[in-house]
């Protein structure tokens, strides 16, 4: 402890400037919906949207349940009028939005829509119209299941280029 002009002050030490986010392990609140919650689903009410928003980007947020702390990655896919989603991050221990797995976390939400669609997702005989893809068409499509998600939801959802496929 010190004094400046008369004035008791308490000398802290340096802090380096960079806030770090330091998980609290929190019990649940018994009305806490998170874990029985799929791995996406359609906001139909606004409560989630009153939720702690950690991070902004562009289409999508990283927001926190204030009943259990569990993060969810709040998305708006391709329907611009659409409600947004909520999806599970992945991995789960990413804490920012530039940590995610992208495909992994809309991997459950591309297949739903895709489904819509088309029915079941069952794969065919024959092959995928890509060019150099070994993997087969789904049934009432033209594409394999990886080159039907690029197409309709971007490449970047998709697991091409994992060593199995070429295209």
């Amino acid at each position: 402890m010190g004094t400046l002009k008369g004035f008791a002050y308490l000398a802290l030490p340096r802090l380096s400037g960079t806030l770090e986010r330091m998980t609290v392990p929190r019990q649940a609140k018994p009305d806490c919906p998170c874990a029985e919650r799929p791995d996406w689903f359609r906001l139909e009410d606004d409560s989630v949207m009153r939720w702690p928003v950690l991070e902004v980007a562009e289409w999508e947020e990283l927001r926190q349940c204030p009943g259990c702390g569990a993060l969810w990655v709040t998305v708006w896919p391709e329907e611009i009028e659409a409600p947004p989603i909520l999806c599970r991050p992945y991995p789960v221990d990413a804490r920012r939005l530039r940590d995610l797995d992208r495909a992994s976390t809309m991997r459950a939400y591309c297949l739903a829509r895709l489904a819509e669609h088309l029915g079941e997702l069952k794969e065919g005989k024959q092959p995928c119209r890509k060019v150099h893809c070994e993997r087969h068409r789904l049934h009432g499509s033209t594409y394999c299941l990886e080159h039907l998600i690029a197409q309709h939801f971007g490449r970047e959802l998709a697991r091409l280029g994992r060593g199995d496929d070429k295209g």
